[in-house]
């Protein structure tokens, strides 16, 4: 099944694990982040590749990248989701060049991080199309209510060392969430996602952030003591817990 343009409901999210997609920023916006992703990467976007170039945290290195992680579309429902208290911790682009054989296994996020309590909520941003033939983000509804266990995927194009089994998804229930540019989809830290690889000739770019709650702590020495990605930033609200102190993030300048 697919699904383009629903408003976001905090119901839908609450009782499926997701949702979306929901026009989050402009297409004028979308444009002007889209052109800064291939200016970063050193590419025409008119000539989209492969890149060797590290993906994650932009938001603790380009200004841009940390105002779009801050998005008023992104930040209001975060709100809705988690409450008044922001804390913004991840952001990684999702770029899959044309022809990129690489895909995302069916998986639940939390298995990869350590957080105490559980807490995270996902906003999956489409810069450019996200479609079926580009590998566009695929949810299974209503499976945020378990952790399954992860095994390893034994598979070199997949781009998690581990993920979910065949045996353990049901496909036939898997919504694919094609997306125009600018559209956004929220999860929460147990929805099965995926994604396939890209078929076709059109460049998938994205990217995610993650929010959390001042009350969450990050096990950091967990995370192999990962103190250059792992970094927390108070987006809205007040942190009177402050358990992260140690890994507080500061905005860049440029």
């Amino acid at each position: 099944m697919i699904t383009r343009g629903n408003p976001f409901s905090i119901r839908q999210y609450r009782e499926e694990g997701y949702s979306g997609p929901v026009q989050g920023l402009s297409l004028q916006e979308s444009e002007y982040y889209y052109r800064l992703f291939f200016d970063a990467l050193e590419q025409s976007r008119y000539e989209p590749a492969a890149t060797a170039k590290n993906l994650s945290a932009w938001h603790h290195q380009y200004r841009w990248a940390y105002e779009l992680a801050t998005h008023p579309g992104i930040v209001e429902p975060m709100k809705e989701i988690l409450g008044s208290d922001l804390i913004l911790w991840a952001m990684h682009f999702w770029y899959k060049p044309p022809g990129s054989e690489k895909y995302i296994p069916w998986h639940q996020d939390i298995n990869y991080w350590p957080m105490e309590p559980a807490i995270n909520a996902t906003a999956w941003v489409s810069l450019g199309w996200s479609i079926e033939e580009n590998g566009c983000l695929k949810v299974i509804p209503g499976t945020h209510n378990t952790v399954v266990r992860h095994n390893d995927t034994g598979d070199a194009n997949s781009a998690f060392g581990e993920g979910l089994a065949a045996d353990q998804v049901d496909e036939s229930r898997a919504v694919a969430l094609e997306m125009s540019p600018g559209q956004i989809a929220f999860f929460n830290e147990a929805t099965i996602h995926g994604s396939n690889a890209n078929s076709s000739n059109v460049p998938r770019v994205a990217f995610s952030v993650r929010y959390t709650t001042p009350e969450v702590r990050f096990l950091i020495e967990q995370w192999g003591g990962d103190t250059q990605r792992i970094k927390t930033f108070l987006v809205a609200g007040e942190d009177t817990f402050k358990r992260n102190e140690a890994i507080k993030g500061t905005v860049p300048d440029l």
